[in-house]
């Protein structure tokens, strides 16, 4: 069984490099091809990768982990993350497929900057993005760490640290253009692997209302954890509540989704786009449900003994599937993490390469773009090992944290190209409490002191909170690139949008 998961494992790393490599001469055309594969791509292809991007370890492998230690409130995660897709469709899909036919847009950065006229602005929302892909890049070392360690049997420090740097070759190579094909090709994989997942969860549980009554009635999880709220000694309703903001407007904040939509061919294609990812994402969602459930089974019936490390649950899953079923599964969670980390490691190296040069009136020729990039990739790789293997955080929570904070950064845009009273001022306030709640409450507070806001309550949801009302209220009382004072292309942008 151990040498025929080697043997698959360097086969499927085989294909995925040769697919990413064949993207080389495309994306070498230019920054716009290297970073945001402008215009390349159909509906399908680009909206079942951005369902992949989106079910990444986190999901494969944090989800099944917060079933395991909170119960059943993980299937919200599911049901607020794909109704997020038709939300990203709706407020992002036209705005940013318009501007990018007014001006040179390829980024959220690029898009603050040409909404509110202010460099600092596109600064402030650089730096914040960093930070949000330190924390998910993070969140796909530890993902990655955990699987190479099943197979290879070696550390998860070592296994995290080959799986980031195995993505890194081929998105040096291939840049978003070899990003997406390869996403592409992963997320059909991850459909098949659903119908493993299916099929494995019955065979171990034998259905659904089996393994509920056993749960229920065990004494180690009892009926709470078969509750929608979760289990209430570990606070999982606020935890839950936290979701409800954070998830379903998931998708919206989240520039490692929201770039797909740069790689459409046509804005005709938008709706199928929002079609397709939804509902894939909606389908890949049973990758952590039912594993989970299984575990929590498995452990309640007495089949294997309690675990510490709620991010093992995935393979304690495996480990009881069919040798051949647990291989295709294996693929499928190997997917899972590299097309997330792909794409965050493209967005990354464009914002250090394209965002904060610009930021101080800078710019660099689109073969310099794409030079330097590749090189920002290998800084990033450096600081995301070092921020998911020291950071602390179990997979799915390190996930949320990053996801929290990307929509925090983004929402002074979203707001922006949705309403005219947004100003500069509110925005770049905004970013600053962004910035200071990211590296002072998310970071410092609640990861290295392990304290809690009130309420339970999880930080980055009081950030957006606190963003969303600071956008509103600041611009009730300033004016620049608001209303009258709007940028020349706003103008034209929003005569368009009535």
């Amino acid at each position: 069984m151990k040498t025929f998961e080697i043997i698959v494992t360097l086969l499927y790393a085989a294909i995925i490099l040769w697919w990413a490599i064949s993207s080389k001469r495309q994306a070498e055309k230019s920054g716009s091809k290297f970073f945001a594969s402008s215009k390349t791509f159909g509906a399908l292809v680009a909206g079942l990768a951005a369902a992949t991007t989106g079910m990444s370890g986190f999901g494969f492998v944090g989800g099944p982990g917060l079933n395991y230690k909170f119960g059943s409130a993980v299937m919200y995660m599911g049901i607020f993350f794909t109704v997020s897709y038709g939300l990203m469709m709706w407020l992002n899909g036209k705005p940013m497929r318009m501007m990018s036919a007014i001006t040179n847009i390829e980024t959220f950065a690029d898009l603050g900057d040409v909404r509110y006229g202010s460099k600092s602005l596109r600064f402030l929302i650089a730096i914040n993005l960093i930070i949000c892909i330190f924390a998910y890049l993070g969140t796909q070392i530890l993902a990655g760490g955990y699987i190479l360690n099943s197979i290879f049997g070696i550390s998860v420090k070592a296994g995290g640290i080959a799986l980031l740097i195995f993505t890194l070759i081929y998105t040096v190579y291939g840049g978003m253009v070899g990003s997406i094909k390869v996403d592409f090709l992963q997320g059909i994989l991850k459909l098949f692997s659903i119908i493993g997942i299916v099929i494995g969860f019955y065979y171990i549980t034998g259905g659904m209302g089996h393994a509920t009554m056993t749960i229920a009635s065990s004494k180690l999880f009892g009926p709470q954890f078969v509750d929608p709220i979760g289990h209430p000694d570990n606070v999982m309703l606020p935890l839950a509540m936290s979701w409800v903001f954070v998830l379903a407007i998931g998708v919206i904040g989240q520039p490692h989704v929201n770039t797909k939509l740069y790689s459409l061919k046509s804005y005709k294609s938008l709706k199928t786009f929002g079609l397709v990812g939804g509902l894939g994402y909606g389908i890949m969602s049973l990758l952590y449900i039912l594993p989970g459930t299984a575990v929590l089974y498995l452990v309640a019936s007495g089949q294997v003994k309690p675990f510490k490390v709620p991010d093992e649950t995935i393979f304690h899953f495996f480990n009881h599937l069919p040798p051949v079923l647990a291989i295709i599964l294996f693929a499928g969670l190997l997917a899972a993490t590299m097309s997330t980390s792909s794409s965050f490691l493209v967005i990354g190296s464009s914002i250090i390469t394209r965002d904060i040069p610009k930021s101080f009136n800078k710019s660099l020729s689109q073969k310099e773009e794409v030079a330097w990039g590749r090189w920002a990739l290998i800084v990033l790789t450096i600081g995301a090992a070092i921020f998911g293997l020291y950071g602390g955080y179990m997979v799915a929570l390190l996930g949320v944290l990053g996801l929290g904070t990307f929509i925090a950064a983004s929402l002074p845009v979203i707001i922006g190209y949705q309403w005219k009273k947004a100003s500069t001022e509110a925005a770049i306030i905004s970013e600053i409490i962004v910035l200071i709640m990211s590296i002072f409450v998310s970071i410092i507070y609640e990861q290295v002191l392990k304290q809690k806001l009130p309420g339970g309550i999880a930080g980055y949801s009081y950030m957006i909170m606190i963003v969303f009302v600071i956008m509103i209220f600041v611009s009730l009382f300033t004016k620049k690139a608001a209303e009258n004072n709007l940028p020349e292309k706003m103008k034209l942008y929003f005569k368009h949008m009535e």
